[in-house]
């Protein structure tokens, strides 16, 4: 991120400008202020005294603490003044005047309170419309509205009101409870001095505990106002009323409908609140736009807690930054910690649709560099133990477009500065960024659109913490394109060169993740400090085609990152998701090039896809997409790891761990159901002095292997080769395609490999590699390493019994005979048994059984006695005959003195056999 400039060349530029500016200015308002007057319609008893273009208001009707006057005209002439003066009435709280005459109130001059014992607020009611010039300002004890609604309600029912002149109001002594504003309610106008920068136009003082402006529009054009440490409240609707809430500091609460209009600054307008506490300043309404270079603001001074700013609108914002070289280059919606100790305002914004373009900024800024308005140069101030504020915006989509298109009038050059969502510091000790939440269904970085929280020091080291990102992108996350001078879209928490801190930390959740031509996730460390983790959430990612940042000259992607120069620790990558795709030279990287260890990628996806190389990036360079954790020095590498049903990697992509100076490397882990390398695709370890940089494969079923596609473990200079552990179902290869399985070393020992499967298919045991596909463990001057596989098969013999070698006698095993009436039994119940061998598991057949209804066929007799009857001796039947059916009936000879037999083939009763 770049700090602000300003030189005193533009600043005396400018200034120059704005005078040549000022008559045409003086003129036009002269015409429109010209015929300004206070004149009293007399219903209230209102007394106006006027002495040249000064108004003295007094009397009115008093009614316990409240004051009521009512005027036919109030507009107050460029230069004069109305004053409410309350000598008579010294124990007001509240003075309600309307405007009754059908005039547009212009205000150019002060309104003031007088006289008076307590803080008095003031209510400045006229439906057609107010209009405050560039040399409007006020001086109120209490709260200023002015407001375009009909009337003003009260807790006991009365109503105040500026379109009924018919009868003599009724005034009370209640509080006011609401603002009643009708269908043509007049819109509220600030118009003042043309100027291309806000600095160089005369600050427009507006002094109130609170400033409420409440009409159908509110339109600010080339006006600068502050009301120093007090609130401001922009309310645009109509056909509503507001609530007013909190008497002492006065607050407006939404009605429950209204028609909503619009809130709007132009050309290089300020609103502005910056004092002890940063007064808080809300805005409602159905849009808000701010342009030319226009920005709203907040400061707070030393131990002050910030009120922030509140944006409430229905449909949507719009800060569209820069129109013009000369205009101040950070504008949009501000809070700032000005002293030490101070705690900046967050900023809230609720919208339909937030929109971020040419250059501006959505920011919360802690910066050591401080402008003089009187001598127009830059002085460095001490900020210790301070905080910016928080960024919350909740919308359904936010876009975050483009950059500064203008030449600096000072370098001669673009500077291309990006839109953004910000929190920074840029100097001090122990100073905090804020946190940025957001909320949306869509989001989008376009054209080098940032997100970030940032340390960045200044000459000096800053020290303190990095605020955390939370993004909640229900839809979709889109970042997308770099600035003119090649400036990465990201979204980004770093801590930069002179910078000592904690780095916060990424965290997003979206419904699809889609990273291309620049865009970025960073969580960086170029300073000292440990780096923030980075945590995804998504159901679909996409990572491709990188470019290479023009001022970090880091790879854009998904990366955690320890620079060259930093010192400390990077953070980690976790990434949960249902599909992840990395082409076109797409990176997913942890790596350090400092004095730190780099962090780890932690992948639980179900279908991992890493395929192919990039375009050109410099003088003809391309990158293979590629999924790694990497050092080039004596610190740690980290690992991979990835978890997932079916991983493919294809047409020379690469998932690799590796440090290429004397530090270990990670391992690379990857558990999954299937494993398919195509095309000259790796997955690779590689150490030059330092050890580990082991693979483990877990595959439950296939790992494929084709086109000079290669598992790979090496080892340069003296290290030791990595080992290769792989637990698969089946290894399948072709031949004469090249594809190897090798733990390779120089001068130490090759890394062993260890081989547990059902099954290996086109690969074969090699001492070197050679044109075809290969396993092999060498070194190329020292031991070779070793090669042990362990193929699980299927045994014949597991299911083979042997079988007795004596003869079962038969005899032994039947029985002679069995009784026919009671005591014996035979029951088959299938082809059941005991398995084969005690391996198999034990099946039977179930006997069948009937699950028929029967109960239609049931028939209902007579409950009979029921006598016992001796049993009835079986006969053995000795002949048969053909009966006349043609059926054959077996029959035993009529004997009354037979005897029962003991055999099993004896008939309980006479059958009939169909044959």
């Amino acid at each position: 991120m770049q700090a602000m400039f300003t030189s005193l060349s533009l600043v005396n530029r400018l200034f120059t400008r704005s005078i040549i500016l000022l008559p045409l200015g003086i003129i036009f308002l002269v015409n429109n202020f010209a015929h300004a007057q206070v004149t009293s319609d007399v219903s209230t008893n209102t007394i106006v005294n006027q002495s040249g273009k000064d108004f003295t208001i007094l009397n009115g009707t008093e009614k316990g603490n409240n004051l009521f006057h009512s005027f036919s005209n109030f507009s107050v002439p460029t230069g004069g003044s109305a004053t409410f003066d309350l000598t008579n009435t010294p124990n007001i709280t509240n003075i309600f005047s309307r405007v009754t005459g059908g005039n547009v109130s212009k205000i150019d001059g002060l309104i003031r309170t007088f006289n008076s014992n307590n803080p008095v607020s003031l209510f400045l009611m006229n439906p057609n419309g107010i209009v405050f010039g560039p040399n409007a300002s006020l001086n109120i004890s209490g709260s200023f509205v002015g407001t375009t609604a009909n009337s003003i309600k009260f807790a006991d029912g009365t109503e105040f009101s500026a379109i009924d002149t018919t009868t003599k109001p009724l005034l009370t002594m209640s509080i006011p409870v609401g603002l009643q504003l009708g269908s043509n309610a007049g819109a509220i106008k600030v118009q003042g001095i043309p100027a291309n920068n806000i600095f160089f136009r005369p600050l427009q003082i507006f002094k109130a505990q609170t400033v409420a402006l409440v009409g159908s529009e509110i339109d600010i054009n080339s006006a600068s106002f502050s009301n120093p440490d007090g609130r401001v409240e922009l309310w645009a609707l109509r056909n509503a009323e507001v609530g007013l809430s909190n008497q002492a500091k006065l607050q407006l609460t939404s009605p429950i409908s209204a028609d909503w209009g619009t809130v709007t600054l132009s050309q290089s307008s300020l609103v502005d609140t910056t004092g002890l506490n940063g007064g808080a300043i809300n805005i409602r309404g159905r849009g808000l736009t701010l342009k030319d270079g226009s920005t709203i603001s907040s400061g707070t001074g030393k131990f002050g807690q910030g009120e922030g700013i509140n944006v409430k609108i229905t449909e949507f914002v719009d800060l569209l930054g820069l129109s013009s070289s000369e205009n101040y280059d950070l504008p949009g919606l501000s809070t700032s910690p000005l002293e030490s100790g101070a705690k900046a305002g967050d900023i809230t914004i609720e919208t339909e649709r937030l929109r971020i373009a040419n250059g501006a900024w959505l920011q919360s800024l802690c910066n050591v560099l401080a402008l003089d308005p009187l001598t127009a140069t830059f002085t460095f101030k001490t900020i210790n133990d301070a905080s910016t504020g928080n960024i919350n915006i909740y919308a359904k989509d936010v876009e975050v477009n483009g950059y500064n298109p203008f030449v600096n009038p000072d370098f001669g050059i673009a500077l291309f500065r990006p839109s953004a969502i910000t929190t920074l510091v840029n100097g001090g000790n122990r100073n905090n960024s804020g946190n940025i939440t957001i909320e949306a269904d869509r989001v989008r970085l376009l054209n080098g659109g940032r997100i970030s929280t940032d340390l960045l020091g200044f000459g000096l080291i800053t020290t303190g913490k990095s605020g955390d990102i939370s993004i909640k992108s229900a839809e979709s996350l889109e970042i997308s394109g770099v600035t003119p001078s090649g400036l990465n879209g990201a979204v980004i928490s770093s801590i930069q060169p002179f910078a000592d801190g904690q780095g916060g930390s990424i965290s997003i959740n979206t419904g699809r993740l889609a990273l291309s031509n620049g865009g970025t996730i960073s969580s960086a460390l170029s300073g000292s400090g440990k780096a923030g983790n980075i945590a995804i959430q998504a159901n679909n990612v996409e990572v491709s085609d990188p470019v290479i940042d023009s001022i970090s000259f880091t790879v854009s992607g998904i990366n955690v990152a320890v620079a060259k120069n930093a010192i400390g620790q990077s953070g980690n990558i976790q990434l949960t998701a249902d599909s992840l795709r990395v082409f076109n030279g797409g990176q997913i990287t942890s790596s350090s090039q400092g004095q730190g260890n780099a962090g780890s990628v932690n992948l639980q996806v179900k279908n991992v896809d890493v395929q192919g190389t990039s375009q050109n990036l410099v003088n003809g360079s391309y990158l293979n997409s590629a999924i790694a954790a990497s050092s080039d020095n004596s610190f740690a590498a980290g690992s991979v790891n990835i978890t997932s049903d079916t991983v493919r990697v294809r047409d020379n992509a690469e998932i690799t761990v590796s440090n290429t100076s004397s530090g270990d490397a990670g391992n690379l882990n990857i558990t999954a159901n299937n494993i398919f390398l195509d095309n000259g695709a790796n997955l690779r370890s590689e150490v030059n002095g330092g050890g580990q940089g082991n693979i483990y494969l877990n595959a439950n079923d296939v790992l494929l292997l084709r086109h000079n596609s290669s598992i790979i473990t090496n080892a340069l200079g003296a290290s030791t080769g990595g080992n290769i552990n792989i637990n698969v179902g089946s290894i399948v290869a072709v031949p004469k395609e090249n594809s190897d399985i090798s733990a390779n070393a120089v001068l130490g020992s090759g890394g062993n490999i260890q081989i547990t499967t059902q099954g290996i298919f086109g690969l074969q045991f090699q001492n070197q590699l050679t044109p075809n596909s290969d396993i092999t463990a060498s070194s190329q001057f020292g031991l070779s390493g070793t090669v042990q596989v362990n193929t699980i098969g299927v045994d014949p013999n597991s299911g083979l019994v042997e079988l007795p070698t004596n003869i079962t006698d038969p005899s032994q095993q039947i029985a002679t005979g069995c009784g026919g009436n009671q005591g014996s039994s035979f029951v088959a119940t299938g082809r059941g048994g005991i398995p084969q061998n005690p391996m198999q598991e034990v099946r039977s057949d179930r006997t069948w059984s009937d699950t028929r209804d029967i109960s239609a066929f049931h028939t209902t007799k007579p409950a009979q006695a029921q006598i016992s009857q001796p049993s009835k001796p079986l006969v053995q039947a000795t002949s048969w005959h053909r009966r006349a059916d043609g059926k054959i009936e077996i029959v035993a000879p009529q004997t009354a003195n037979v005897q029962p037999s003991l055999t099993c083939a004896a008939v309980r009763d006479v059958q009939l056999l169909n044959f």
